[in-house]
């Protein structure tokens, strides 16, 4: 049986962490925790949600990741992880529960995550996010640094090349 594997998804609102992540599911059934799930079962809405909602969202997530991980699933963590912090806990969780982990930054340019975002609020293809939400994303945003042995995917890649090099199954 193969061991587990904690999948790290980063990037900004709108890069395509929870497509990515959906292909992933679909083709290997990992399980996922993600952040717009957790919000909807809670029925919180990010416009709205104070400081203690947040904690209570992350906290709910990642007691499931160590769970999962602990039952030797292989997760994908789709929890924003916009700031260095948020990634570490992830790790450290993953080091704890001695599972393997990596992280895939969804690296797409500003420009065009800002040009996704105004179609979708034409569209409505998924959750549109306010300005001011946007804004507080941008603003907390840390880009993954080099330390972190990240690795980078986007649209323009090859997928089937890109799985078969970074996706243990």
């Amino acid at each position: 049986m193969k061991k587990s594997v904690l999948y790290i998804m980063v990037g900004l609102p709108y890069s395509g962490k929870t497509t990515f992540t959906k292909e992933l599911v679909s083709r290997f059934g990992f399980e996922v925790i993600s952040m717009d799930d957790l919000m909807d079962r809670e029925g919180l809405d990010p416009v709205t949600m104070t400081q203690e909602d947040w904690n209570m969202v992350y906290s709910r997530g990642y007691r499931k990741l160590e769970k999962l991980l602990l039952e030797e699933k292989t997760v994908i963590l789709d929890l924003g992880n916009l700031t260095r912090k948020e990634r570490d806990t992830a790790r450290a969780i993953a080091n704890r529960v001695n599972v393997p982990f990596k992280l895939i930054y969804i690296n797409i340019p500003v420009e065009e995550i800002m040009a996704r975002r105004q179609k979708n609020e034409e569209t409505k293809e998924r959750g549109q996010l306010v300005e001011e939400s946007m804004q507080k994303a941008l603003d907390l945003w840390e880009e993954p640094s080099s330390d972190e042995k990240f690795v980078v995917y986007n649209q323009q890649m090859d997928l089937e090349n890109w799985i078969k090099v970074n996706i243990e199954v």
